[in-house]
């Protein structure tokens, strides 16, 4: 996938969720995977599946009267791509704060903290060898 740098709003987020990992979807399947979620009238599906293809996240494929919507980026790349506008705005000081925030703000498994503790040890490891 390449590298992206266009963020998306909240609800461009939402739609993304709805198509990774389940592509290609008409239509009425991003619908469905979203009902309970947002109450969006029909043309609201539709202008921001217009934004995310001109903003060149989405595509589609048409079959006969329907469009097949597909993601052109991947989840990953669209977080990376977040998470840079975020530290672009950024001191030091607030991306330290920040992240410190965002892992005790964050529910995270066992798993999860041993692999952020590899992380850091790794981290350590290479500041040592500098």
């Amino acid at each position: 996938m390449e590298q992206v740098k266009k963020t998306l709003t909240g609800s461009e987020w939402m739609i993304m969720s709805a198509l990774w990992g389940r592509e290609p979807q008409i239509l009425s399947e991003i619908i469905d995977s979203l009902k309970g979620k947002v109450k969006w009238g029909y043309p609201t599906y539709s202008t921001h599946l217009n934004r995310l293809s001109q903003k060149g996240m989405i595509a589609f494929r048409q079959r006969g009267r329907n469009k097949y919507y597909y993601p052109l980026v991947g989840k990953d790349d669209c977080i990376r791509a977040e998470s840079r506008s975020i530290m672009e705005r950024l001191d030091e000081e607030g991306a330290k704060k920040l992240l410190l925030c965002m892992i005790r703000e964050t529910k995270l498994s066992k798993s999860d903290q041993e692999e952020l503790k590899s992380l850091i040890d790794t981290l350590s490891d290479a500041a040592e060898d500098e």
